[in-house]
């Protein structure tokens, strides 16, 4: 294992320093000759908002590069081309589906440098009304992403998520098959996600990845994302570990697109009426991961279905111009309804499965014929009524009504027969990779019939009042109701040595109806000028009760945001806070599913501190961010971690701390486009009532984990396009079941992988009614690592032990997709 580890690390370090060496190159290289014409510049739409992905070029020559991911852009004419044309009027050009194409003569000099603003099909004149303190720029441990430079990530499903993962800064995940992400130590519980206003929550009775089906955000429908891994605002809930917000577009024109893939397909369109009052944005996806769940070491016949539809519509209240913008700006009513419907069925008829593991010199191989199937069948319906009110420039008020009703159903009857046996690996042999020696036999038969409602409905108003320019007057609240119904019934029985025995059994049912009522307000001040030195101080604070167990808590919060009058453009961060996450039903819940209803909130206390460098390099923009935290937690419910599922001891009755680092560097490592590195480091551990030891490794601490995304195009055809991710994370802890001296006593091997994509794109013209093609291939996994996911024991007869046998994630994988824009 030792031996093992050294190797993983020697490659993974190989593999970074090749990386580094292609980058740092390519930054080294100047320009080839001081006779070429050089235009820089940006591209920005109406309002000012950067636009990624447009094609700027000259052209008489009939070449064109790509803006970055910060809208900027940098032309080089070829030696000839600049003797002929130099000091005499060409035509520079840029386009983008989405926006009508931009032309205007210029005279070319050495260099020249030019901001281009491109306008919609149909432009509004809206104003954006912004205040100093709406600047993002000011809050901490807070990264804002354009869902249009993330769209080419290789992930094969294209499932946000794993796009999320991507950026390192402490968020991770250990399976390409699951949308859930745990960030700074966290678990997936602990993370805040919204929608537009309304939070979006995970399916309770999933236990592994491949039957989560569809996350609830569509990459199509997406505007802007933001997304704190600590120390955020009081304006957000109470979780423990990040906060995802999600904006939805507001069309102003008709678009839309199509994309088909070996892994599914999705499509999407948006407009308006045509006086603009009225507008709508609707999307619908399906995924089938067949084809992905046969790379599995589980064979048999995978049925997989998942689908969802969603919709925004919105309608203007009041008086608006020929243009359909309001007339009055200060004063204005919006109205708008999203609707959400998502079918995810997870079928499968499991044949067989065949895992050989352990070492070179002592390979033990475990095989195991299934009969039966399993069938997990999630329904969901979410929507909310908003109505968004600007009273003045300075006074706006915002009110959400909105439900959930799930539905999932959950059916298991499978049986399982195995052997476990040493393997031969002396080549010499005649009985080569055969079984020598069989260690254990037995069968296990698996029952299940569960069955879960809940309906979760919400009343909720968000408020702001800007005194003057300088500050910021935040408050609102919510009250929710939550209505769960829960039947469990499940058992298994293991036949060994023609001895049939029960060694698990649930039957439980529970229903649970309570309220919850939350509050916040918070205030912010700017001290300084934006051209200088600089201050920003937020401070707030959270109430949150719940009826259940009669609880009511105070969580208090700080941010601190610097910028010195340097010549480096350098920010530095300080945020503290309490941090409380009231128990919902997972939580609840334990081994033999019974419900504790007086557990408390969980309490962490988050120290945050932060810098972020803008800087330029070789000419090229970059950007550096280093955070480091620590977390100090109590009233901690401890959990044990089974592939997907988490399971909880349902008690308060642990403490615990986590604390690490994070850095990231990204910028234009390949000139015209955006690549990042990230590296962290955490250490989180905790100490529970119920053993005999003192603080152990929690079940998400990864040590190491570091993320690559890498891009590269043609010079002469940025068209064409590599897209490189790279993963990394160490070996989380894991335990024997049914021994609490032994849980988090061993480690898993450290998870790796990299996907790589290849793509050509096409833009036509603004007459045409498509807009662009894009094609894509990628290969996932291309390396073939072989990553584990969690293990299941085995009784070793032989030598009266348990082994561990690992469960695998999928194999390398080849898709195809396709996107077609409109």
């Amino acid at each position: 294992m030792k031996k093992q580890f050294i190797i993983n690390y020697y490659i993974l370090s190989n593999f970074i320093l090749f990386f580094c060496f292609i980058a740092f190159v390519s930054l080294a290289q100047d320009d080839k000759d001081k006779n070429t014409i050089i235009i820089e510049g940006q591209v920005l739409d109406s309002l000012k908002n950067r636009i990624i992905n447009a094609s700027v070029g000259i052209l008489e020559e009939g070449k064109a590069v790509q803006t970055d991911s910060l809208g900027n852009f940098r032309l080089e004419s070829s030696l000839s081309f600049s003797k002929e044309f130099l000091n005499k009027e060409v035509t520079l050009a840029a386009q983008h589906p989405e926006f009508r194409t931009f032309r205007q003569k210029i005279v070319l000099k050495s260099y020249q440098k030019y901001v281009i603003r491109l306008s919609e099909f149909e432009e509004l004149k809206a104003v954006e009304i912004t205040a100093k303190l709406n600047n993002d720029d000011r809050e901490i441990s807070k990264i804002i992403l354009d869902p249009k430079g993330l769209e080419n990530t290789p992930t094969g499903t294209g499932e946000f998520s794993q796009i999320l993962v991507t950026l390192g800064l402490g968020i991770v995940s250990n399976s390409e098959l699951s949308s859930a992400y745990s960030v700074r130590g966290g678990n997936y519980e602990e993370n805040l996600i919204y929608v537009n206003g309304i939070e979006i929550y995970r399916p309770f009775l999933v236990r592994s990845g491949q039957q989560e089906g569809l996350s609830f955000v569509n990459l199509d429908l997406v505007k802007k994302v933001e997304f704190s891994a600590g120390g955020w605002q009081a304006k957000w809930g109470d979780k423990l570990s990040s906060v995802l917000n999600v904006d939805y577009k507001k069309p102003t024109s008709f678009a839309g697109s199509a994309s088909i893939g070996l892994l599914g397909g999705n499509a999407h369109v948006e407009g308006t009426n045509k006086s603009k009052r009225f507008s709508y944005l609707a999307g619908i996806r399906h995924k089938d991961l067949s084809y992905l769940l046969n790379t599995l070491e589980t064979q048999g016949e995978y049925q997989p279905r998942f689908s969802d539809f969603q919709s925004l519509l919105s309608y203007k209240l009041g008086k608006l111009d020929k243009n359909g913008d309001f007339k009055n700006q200060d004063k204005n009513t919006t109205l708008s309804l999203l609707t959400a419907y998502s079918q995810n069925r997870y079928r499968v008829f499991p044949s067989s499965r065949e895992t050989t593991f352990g070492t070179f010199d002592q390979q033990v191989r475990f095989f195991v014929a299934y009969t039966g199937e399993e069938l997990m069948n999630y329904t969901t319906y979410q929507t909310a009524l908003r109505l968004t009110q600007q009273f003045s420039q300075k006074f706006s008020m915002d009110f959400t009504l909105s439900g959930v009703d799930t539905r999932e159903r959950e059916f298991i009857d499978t049986e399982g027969a195995y052997r476990l046996c040493d393997v031969n690996n002396d080549i010499t042999s005649d009985n080569f990779n055969k079984c020598t020696l069989v260690r254990g036999a037995a069968s296990e038969y698996f029952y299940g019939r569960n069955s879960l409602d809940a309906q979760i409905y919400s009343f909720k108003n968000r408020s702001s009042l800007r005194l003057g320019n300088r500050t910021m007057v935040e408050f609102g609240g919510e009250i929710k109701s939550e209505n769960i119904n829960d039947e469990l019934y499940e058992y298994k029985v293991l036949d060994s040595a023609g001895f049939a025995d029960i060694n698990y059994f649930v039957d439980t049912k529970t229903t649970l109806n309570s309220i919850r009522t939350q509050g916040y307000a918070q205030i912010s001040h700017f001290f300084g000028t934006d051209t200088a030195e600089w201050h920003n101080v937020t401070i707030g604070v959270r109430v949150h009760n719940w009826s259940l167990n009669g609880q009511t808590f105070i969580s208090p919060r700080i941010q601190y945001k610097y910028q010195p009058d340097w010549k480096a453009d350098i920010q530095f961060g300080l945020a503290a806070g309490i941090y409380q996450q009231s128990p919902f039903y997972r939580e609840l819940r334990n081994f033999a599913g019974q419900i504790n209803q007086s557990l408390l909130a969980q309490r962490s206390l988050h120290v945050i501190g932060s810098m972020d460098w803008d800087f330029k390099f070789s000419k090229r923009p970059f950007k550096l961010i280093v955070e480091s935290y620590y977390k100090q937690i109590s009233n901690l419910i401890p959990y044990d971690v089974d592939n997907m599922r988490l399971r909880y001891y349902a008690t308060n009755g642990a403490k615990g701390y986590a604390w690490g680092i994070d850095s990231r560097i990204s910028g234009e490592f390949i000139r015209g486009t955006e690549s990042w590195f990230s590296l962290s480091y955490l250490q989180t551990k905790e100490d529970v009532n119920f053993d005999e030891r003192s603080f152990v490794r929690r079940p998400t601490d990864q040590r190491v984990t570091a993320t690559i995304f890498f891009e590269d195009h043609f010079p002469d055809n940025p068209t064409f396009r590599v897209n490189l991710r790279l993963l990394f994370g160490s070996g989380v802890p894991f335990g024997a079941p049914n021994n609490q001296n032994f849980r988090s006593a061993f480690n898993n091997p450290a998870y790796r992988r990299v996907d790589i994509g290849f793509s050509k794109s096409l833009v036509f013209d603004d007459e045409k009614r498509i807009k662009s093609v894009w094609l894509g291939l990628e290969v996932l996994n291309i390396l073939g690592v072989e990553n584990i996911i969690s293990h299941q024991w085995i009784s070793d007869y032989v030598n009266d032990v348990q082994l561990a046998v690992p469960n695998g994630l999928s194999q390398r994988f080849l898709n195809i997709r396709g996107v077609v824009k409109f």
